[in-house]
């Protein structure tokens, strides 16, 4: 019927802050309502209190921020994975040029063995040329002698001949004097009348035979000359066999000359074959030797590559962790002001960006609303909620706006082209977004002095105090 006491209003004013304390281990950390105290002063004391452990969690939630731009800046990560597989590239490049070298030396020896073995079938051609060209000059020589003798043999013929000749006209000479005396003969048979009658049948008859004698002398001395003049003829056409044969013979032994040089010539390029195939040899076994090695290499950058992608997944892992804790943090147990936020949007953004290269490289798979959506990350919203007309009227921000905008469009683009397998195109939007988040950071570095201009001065010192 009376009101209620002092000491109930304190009981249940402690109770009731008991029951907020029990929901704060919990994990709701959230100011208490006034209204509901009978001493208003007990809620404003605990949320004094929450707002001052609030505080006190800004320091770790910045210091972690600053680990994150640390982390978050995947440059080194990036450079490596590049790096090696650009290496990779490479090595796969030399291992397939090694392969067509081999390849190239195969068909190089193959093709030197040919020409060496037909080298040594022209080496001995050759020589079996000279060979017969050599006993071809002998018979030749051989002939020329003979040519010779049967000249020699003509030449004697051909005073026996004029002998003959010689002969022929001594018996023509008798047959003239045979028909002399014949003639004279018959003069005397006449004169004897009928006793001379036998001697006048001799003296007929021997002028027959004288005329017969000088007929035939006749025939052996046209016989004679024809003989001779063909002789002649024989004489020299065997003078232009003879002489036929000698420049044949010159000329063979000038073609034996000219193959015995071209045999010299060919064995020393047979040498020389002979030293470009035992080098072609070697030079296989080391193509050989640089293919295994090529080999070996390939398969290191491979478990390089293999390792570099593992230690680049790895980091983007720690690095997710510490960021959510960062941005868990920042929401639910801090109590950041504009200039932290700003710092923290900064960090965001160097995120949001690296995270298009590991989307690229396959560290995770974003969704495009993760992408394409400025107004829902937090500097998105930061932005819309902005009502301070001096805040929104800063160039800075302005110019925060536009670049955030512009850095959000490359990271669609770059999602697409991964999307699309389009790896180089990726890459190049991925290097638009960087350059935008570059600009962005300086933004935003402007919009931290614009607004310490307008009195937004507050910010969490994350120096360490000695």
């Amino acid at each position: 019927m009376f009101g209620k006491t002092k000491v109930n209003t304190q009981q249940e004013d402690l109770e009731k802050l008991l029951e907020i304390l029990k929901k704060g281990a919990g994990g709701d950390i959230s100011e208490a309502d006034a209204e509901g105290f009978h001493d208003p002063k007990v809620a404003e004391a605990y949320n004094e209190f929450v707002k001052g452990w609030l505080k006190a969690n800004n320091l770790f939630v910045m210091r972690a921020n600053a680990a994150m731009y640390e982390i978050g800046d995947s440059s080194v990560v990036k450079s490596m994975i590049e790096e090696v597989k650009a290496q990779s590239e490479i090595v796969e490049t030399i291992h397939s040029s090694g392969s067509e070298l081999e390849n190239s030396v195969s068909n190089v020896q193959f093709a030197v063995q040919n020409i060496q073995q037909n080298s040594g079938n022209v080496l001995a051609t050759t020589r079996n040329c000279s060979d017969d060209i050599k006993s071809s000059i002998r018979t030749i020589g051989e002939t020329a002698h003979e040519v010779e003798q049967i000249n020699g043999e003509m030449s004697g013929f051909k005073v026996n001949a004029e002998n003959i000749t010689k002969i022929v006209d001594q018996i023509k000479d008798l047959a003239d004097n045979s028909s002399l005396l014949a003639l004279n003969a018959s003069i005397e048979a006449a004169r004897a009348g009928e006793a001379g009658r036998g001697f006048a049948v001799v003296a007929q008859q021997m002028g027959t035979l004288s005329n017969d004698t000088a007929s035939c002398a006749d025939s052996v001395v046209k016989y004679v000359g024809e003989l001779l003049k063909g002789l002649d003829s024989i004489a020299v056409a065997l003078s232009e066999t003879s002489q036929h044969l000698q420049e044949g013979t010159d000329g063979a032994l000038k073609s034996v000359e000219n193959l015995d040089a071209m045999t010299d010539s060919i064995s020393e390029m047979n040498r020389d074959i002979d030293s470009i195939f035992e080098e072609i040899n070697t030079q296989s076994a080391l193509t050989e030797e640089f293919i295994a090695l090529g080999n070996t290499v390939a398969e290191g950058f491979d478990r390089l590559n293999s390792e570099c992608f593992s230690t680049g997944e790895y980091l983007f892992k720690i690095s997710r962790k510490i960021d959510y804790l960062r941005s868990d943090m920042a929401r639910q147990r801090s109590l950041l002001t504009m200039q932290d936020w700003i710092t923290m949007f900064e960090v965001d953004h160097l995120i949001f960006t690296w995270r298009q290269y590991n989307h690229l490289v396959g560290f995770e798979h974003l969704r495009i609303e993760q992408v394409n959506n400025p107004k829902g990350c937090k500097l998105g919203k930061w932005l819309v909620a902005q009502t301070d007309s001096k805040v929104r009227g800063c160039a800075a921000f302005s110019q925060v706006q536009r670049v955030h905008e512009e850095l959000h469009r490359h990271a669609v683009d770059c999602f697409k082209a991964v999307e699309s397998g389009k790896r180089d195109e990726a890459m190049r939007h991925f290097e638009l977004a960087y350059q935008s988040y570059l600009e962005l950071e300086r933004n935003l570095s402007d919009l931290h002095k614009q607004l310490r201009a307008l009195g937004y001065t507050e910010e969490t010192n994350i120096e360490r105090k000695v």
